[in-house]
């Protein structure tokens, strides 16, 4: 029978025995010290020029007027972008935007000053990269205000018609974020999610692997019984040195950076602490409920790492299917990422955030309450573990591959990773982006006209898609009290008298403010907020047009996405990810082959057993790349088939380099299950290096070259384009090239690393 010990002995025996053990696990120290480091410093070069600036564009210019060079130093003039290319045609310029020589184009049609003379209808049109939606969308909307002031200073636009009636502009203001930066948009929100779900695969080990090794119950009498009180101490270390690394992001961001903190300091820190707790805490719950540490892992990285789809960061999911709103309110972050976004950003009231708070509490009372009593049972019963083996070498190419596919059959952890995740991951991923757009976000509305004017306006924009009216306010501040108290999504105000200005034609405005947060959410609610303005105030005084008899602006600027012509934001997302989807899958699995591998001391391999072990591999990744990119995509009715050869081609050169890098990073790993718990955090990093989301030429020179050393940093680009954008492979060769380069580099240093050693020393090495 265990002695009895106190609870604060317990705890503290529990402590002294997991920091015994950290102190001798090298990897067990990377994961709590090396990966942190170095996921926050690369997070933070990353985002560190904070706003894009010189996107290459390039201009068409057909009509060679007046008009045309007013336009072209306008563009030159901008800061946001840099006129880089004037391809003769519009087949030119679509080849420049499928490399990606530019990310949009400027077309000025023959004839169109002569047709604005004459009062003609006629139109600038600017064709952007959607499939690249961030940077092509703010390439557009630079283009459009640098034509858009081109064509009033000509007097061919709406500045002209001195009569006409002027339609209000729309004055937008991000609170909170005024510049728009994605580095407190992004990186605040990625880092935290990052180290949530490094710590949550370090928490899943140190209770995993308990039952792994049948320590369980040595652990259990050591701590007399506490299972809280042992589970507080074994988790303590890791919650607390992450906790640390969440101090020292907050510190660099709201002090070094000088974004500051608009609310509380200390509410936004103890707010970490919990949603740290609660990692580990649902950590735990995982692999009790599994008793599977294999398990554990797989659904740990599939859990904490939907942070970035699933909790609002980029669309909200208030009008999402039930699954998404489901799954959404049983993440952590979910309630961390609110409350963040209102004490870092908004300013909001320290009453506020008690409720994502809470939320945060229940998880690790709940999570660590089911979890003892789950492990309580399981002292006393045998683990779920399965007992993985690999069989003794193969000799001959063939042998070795067919040997290979077997042990992926059999051994069920690797099979679930390579092969059931990825189907798993073509429908959950792409559930959290099935709106595309952001739909019916609750808007503040401040009506002090209360003209005809503006009551229709108000009719028809809460009929909109985008926005739900939930408030009418007599005063902005009250308004702007909603917003920051997170309550309403945006603010647009009609000022008094502006029916008067419009009918005589003297300027007026509308004032619109929207939460700088989520700055994806922000800018997708400013355009349809936009638009909806726009068309409701057209709508509105269209009868009074018609009956002055004025004219219209004969010159007007038209934004055209391509190859994602319905500007979805699942559309630009889903087909960049499924790259970093396919590469973590198969990554994961082969480097738990080769931790098995070295379980056995079997892990170096002669020459020919090697290519049919990397060939065995190589051939699963490039099923499952088609299986994704073929079917998952025509399920999922996502941009695909642009270039079925080309993915042909490249689908297997991209699965032998992830499987050589698998091959080369498992042979360091002393047990299989380190493949997981040491690779799971690297995949929000890969993906924002990859240039989706956020563009290389943003990033600094030396995270670029970093970047280059992998596959999916190539890959993602390099599939967009053969699918969503339909490129030739001269059109992708630059990504090819480089792809092929790292190729080259892994599997050399793979076959150095597990052949030759192995041809020169015969015998097996027992490390």
């Amino acid at each position: 029978m265990a002695p009895r010990v106190s609870f604060g002995a317990a705890v503290l025996l529990s402590w002294r025995r997991e920091v015994a053990y950290i102190r001798h696990s090298a990897w067990d120290l990377v994961l709590l010290f090396g990966l942190p480091l170095a996921a926050l410093v690369i997070v933070a070069a990353i985002f560190s020029a904070g706003v894009i600036r010189d996107i290459p564009v390039g201009l068409v210019d057909m009509d060679g007027s007046h008009l045309s060079r007013t336009v072209e130093r306008n563009l030159l003039a901008d800061p946001k972008i840099r006129l880089e290319k004037a391809p003769p045609d519009l087949s030119a310029a679509g080849s420049l935007l499928r490399s990606r020589q530019v990310y949009c184009i400027v077309y000025i049609p023959p004839g169109l000053e002569s047709r604005a003379r004459r009062q003609e209808p006629g139109a600038v049109v600017i064709y952007f990269n959607a499939a690249f939606q961030t940077v092509g969308s703010q390439a557009a909307n630079a283009a459009s205000a640098a034509v858009q002031a081109a064509v009033e200073s000509a007097g061919a636009g709406a500045a002209a018609a001195t009569s006409a009636l002027h339609p209000p502009r729309i004055q937008v203001t991000v609170v909170g974020n005024p510049q728009q930066s994605f580095e407190l948009y992004l990186a605040s929100s990625v880092a935290p999610l990052v180290l949530n779900l490094l710590l949550s695969c370090a928490a899943v080990f140190c209770v995993g692997r308990e039952l792994a090794d049948g320590t369980v119950r040595p652990w259990a009498e050591q701590v007399g019984g506490r299972f809280v009180a042992g589970l507080i101490g074994k988790l303590a270390p890791y919650v607390l040195v992450y906790w640390g690394w969440g101090l020292t992001w907050t510190a660099y961001l709201a002090g070094w950076r000088g974004w500051g903190v608009q609310g509380s300091l200390s509410l936004l820190l103890f707010g970490e602490l919990v949603f740290f707790c609660a990692t580990a805490a649902v950590a735990t719950l995982l692999v009790a409920l599994t008793r599977d540490t294999d398990t554990a892992l797989s659904v740990s990285a599939l859990y904490a790492g939907s942070g970035l789809s699933f909790a609002g960061v980029t669309l909200p999911v208030n009008s999402a299917p039930i699954f998404t709103r489901a799954w959404s309110a049983v993440l952590p972050s979910t309630s961390y990422l609110q409350m963040q976004e209102q004490q870092l950003v908004l300013g909001s009231s320290a009453l506020r955030s008690v409720s994502p708070l809470s939320i945060l509490a229940m998880f690790v009372i709940g999570a660590l309450l089911i979890a003892v009593l789950r492990l309580k049972r399981v002292v006393s019963a045998p683990p779920l573990q399965d007992e993985l083996s690999i069989p003794p070498a193969a000799e001959g190419f063939l042998r070795s591959l067919f040997q290979t596919l077997r042990v992926v059959a059999t051994a069920r952890p690797i099979l679930s990773t390579i092969v059931f995740s990825v189907v798993l991951y073509g429908f959950y991923y792409p559930a959290a982006y099935t709106g595309q757009t952001v739909i019916k976000l609750p808007v503040a509305i401040v009506d002090q006209d209360r003209s005809p004017v503006s009551r229709s306006f108000l009719r028809k924009l809460d009929l909109t898609r985008e926005v739900r009216i939930t408030v009418q306010s007599d005063s902005i501040g009250a308004a702007d009290n909603l917003l920051r108290e997170d309550q309403v999504d945006g603010v647009i105000a009609i000022p008094r008298g502006l029916e008067a200005s419009v009918l005589k034609g003297s300027p007026g405005g509308i004032a619109a403010w929207f939460k700088g947060a989520y700055l994806v959410r922000s800018r997708f609610l400013g355009q349809a907020l936009s638009g909806a303005v726009g068309a409701s105030l057209h709508d509105a005084l269209e009868p009074l047009q018609a009956s002055r008899a004025l004219p219209s602006p004969s010159v007007s600027v038209i934004q055209r996405p391509l190859y994602d012509t319905t500007n979805g934001y699942g559309d630009y997302s889903v087909p960049g990810v499924s790259s970093i989807i396919l590469q973590a899958t198969l990554l994961f699995g082969v480097a738990m082959y080769m931790g098995l591998r070295r379980e056995r001391a079997s892990w170096r391999m002669p020459p020919q057993e090697f290519l049919g072990v990397w060939s065995a591999f190589t051939l699963l990744g490039t099923v499952m790349t088609l299986f994704f990119f073929g079917f998952v995509f025509w399920f999922q009715d996502y941009p695909r088939a642009g270039n079925i050869p080309g993915m042909l081609i490249c689908a297997p050169l991209f699965s032998a380099a992830v499987s050589a890098l698998g091959l080369l990073v498992g042979s360091a790993f002393e047990r299989h299950e380190r493949s997981m718990q040491i690779l799971a955090g690297t995949s929000i990093p890969f993906f924002f290096l990859a240039g989706l989301s956020w563009p290389h030429f943003a990033m600094p020179a030396l995270v670029q070259a970093l970047a280059r050393l992998i596959p999916s940093t190539e890959a993602v680009p390099l599939f967009v384009k053969l699918n969503s954008m339909g490129a030739t492979l001269g059109e992708c060769a630059s990504e090819l090239a480089a792809l092929l380069v790292v190729l080259a580099l892994y599997a050399s240093a793979a076959f150095v690393r597990l052949s030759v050693t192995a041809f020169s020393r015969p015998r097996p090495q027992h490390d």
